[in-house]
């Protein structure tokens, strides 16, 4: 079945003093008509990594957009968006996204909470579950931990104490993250697994670079969003209940474990946990087709058993 090729709106918006901006990936002609699309159901909401922009998940915008609209948002702290106040959390991040829904007209939509996205998808559920059709969190858990914990308090402290040098500006890239490159990607790709991971090697290269592009601005960004997952816990008390959810990440996700996934997964009334094999904590570069058919197959409310690439657990 041949599609039509996606376009883009883009909406810039004004929360509380700061400017953000999102944009609406989607295939239906003309301005507008983005809201009342031939598709299978409502808007999915995309709230994605810490270290992503709204421009970070062309892969999957590309198979999801022909089915219904993909709403991708660079919130305060993120990529175009002003700052987060350095007090400001995920509460903030969830109100933030509300605001969103509400700036959009939309009253209610699909969210996907990928890594650091899934405390904000969470407490949009949680608090506001009239607004939220179907949850889906990839890659979560209630907290990090171990040898990360002590990898991202590392970052944070370096990064925080080194300034841009003589003739250097902020947009420049930042040579702090270089001896921490490497490292990076050791945390966020399972290298241990690696000949047992599809496109391991093509996806820890790909990460190695944009880590060493990035600039003395980001890096202020990322050790600020590092700082937020170091709470004693990302996920509010409370669970959620009344919205279908799914929790899912690669079978060797070493960032955020399958098993902490599975607790995340408790708190959630009737939730279902998946693990994609052969894939990690970035299964969605490197099973991109699969991860984008797991997401559809639950927004169309069809079956997630017997699939080839994933099993339920």
């Amino acid at each position: 079945m041949t599609h039509p090729s996606p376009v883009e709106e883009l909406h810039h918006l004004r929360w509380r003093g700061m400017k953000y901006v999102c944009r609406i990936v989607h295939t239906d002609p003309g301005t507008g008509h983005w809201r009342r699309p031939h598709s299978v159901t409502e808007p999915l909401l995309l709230l994605g990594g810490a270290l992503q922009d709204m421009y970070a998940w062309p892969r999957l915008e590309r198979r999801i957009a022909p089915h219904t609209p993909v709403i991708l948002a660079d919130l305060p702290g993120t990529g175009t968006a002003d700052d987060l106040p350095e007090e400001e959390g995920f509460d903030t991040l969830a109100a933030a996204a509300l605001h969103l829904l509400d700036a959009l007209g939309l009253a209610r939509v699909n969210v996907l909470g990928a890594s650091y996205g899934a405390p904000i998808a969470y407490r949009l559920a949680q608090r506001r579950p009239d607004r939220i059709s179907r949850l889906l969190l990839s890659g979560t858990a209630h907290q990090v931990t171990g040898t990360m914990r002590a990898f991202l308090r590392e970052a944070v402290s370096h990064i925080e104490g080194t300034a841009p040098g003589p003739g250097e500006s902020l947009d420049d890239a930042c040579p702090a993250m270089g001896p921490y490159a490497d490292r990076l990607v050791r945390y966020l790709v399972n290298t241990d697994e690696h000949q047992r991971v599809q496109q391991s090697e093509a996806v820890q290269r790909l990460l190695r670079k944009q880590a060493l592009r990035t600039t003395w601005r980001q890096a202020r960004r990322h050790a600020a969003c590092h700082r937020r997952v170091l709470e004693p816990s990302l996920l509010p008390q409370g669970g959620v209940t009344g919205v279908p959810a799914l929790v899912f990440t690669g079978e060797y996700d070493s960032t955020t474990l399958p098993r902490q996934n599975r607790e995340v997964a408790r708190t959630i009334a009737g939730s279902t946990l998946v693990l994609l094999k052969e894939a990690d904590h970035m299964a969605h570069l490197e099973r991109d087709a699969e991860y984008a058919h797991l997401v559809l197959r639950f927004l169309r409310d069809e079956p997630l058993d017997g699939l080839d690439f994933a099993y339920t657990a």
